[in-house]
């Protein structure tokens, strides 16, 4: 896959390309991280680790080669390692259970840019009228009640078409991913 051009240029010192790289895929690596690290603060912990060691080993990475990959790679270890300092004192899991959830949560992860392309163009797809409840309820975080005296509906009637557009955008979102394999 390799790095986008749009992100780097040859002329940007490797310091400029990683802090690129890192603040592109830092929320995705975070939630990698909280998939092996349940506890919240535990997970920060591991995520400030990961980011030192992939500056440390950033000369090894491969700038061919997709730069999330490699960070899970590492992140996974640097996870590993959490857990034998903290095997004593806590509940853990086993390293069977890690090397699975840190597979599913990578592949789950590795088109998380195609599904948020894809939810903007689901959503372009809808009325203006559901793109606005759902922009209300959502982005502006207003409550349902408040929308529901606004547009003269009932909370009911609201709380249904909700439902009924997260149900849509989700098979939207899917049927196109399943498209693109």
């Amino acid at each position: 896959m390799g790095m986008p051009n749009s992100v780097l240029s040859l002329n940007s010192s490797p310091r400029a390309i990683f802090t690129s790289l890192l603040d592109k895929d830092r929320i995705r690596i975070f939630q990698y991280i909280r998939t092996l690290v349940p506890h919240y603060s535990d997970a920060e912990d591991v995520y400030q680790h990961v980011s030192l060691t992939l500056w440390k080993k950033f000369e090894e990475f491969d700038r061919d080669r997709d730069f999330f990959p490699w960070a899970c790679g590492i992140a996974f270890y640097t996870a590993r390692n959490h857990y034998r300092g903290v095997r004593h004192d806590r509940l853990y899991f086993d390293q069977d259970l890690l090397e699975t959830m840190s597979r599913k949560r990578e592949q789950h992860l590795s088109n998380y840019n195609s599904r948020i392309d894809y939810l903007h163009e689901c959503l372009s797809s809808l009325t203006s009228s559901d793109q606005k409840l759902l922009r209300d309820a959502v982005f502006e975080k207003r409550s349902i009640a408040e929308i529901a005296i606004k547009t003269e509906k009932s909370i009911q009637t609201l709380y249904n078409r909700m439902s009924f557009l997260r149900r849509e955008l989700a098979e939207c979102i899917s049927r196109k991913l399943r498209n693109e394999q």
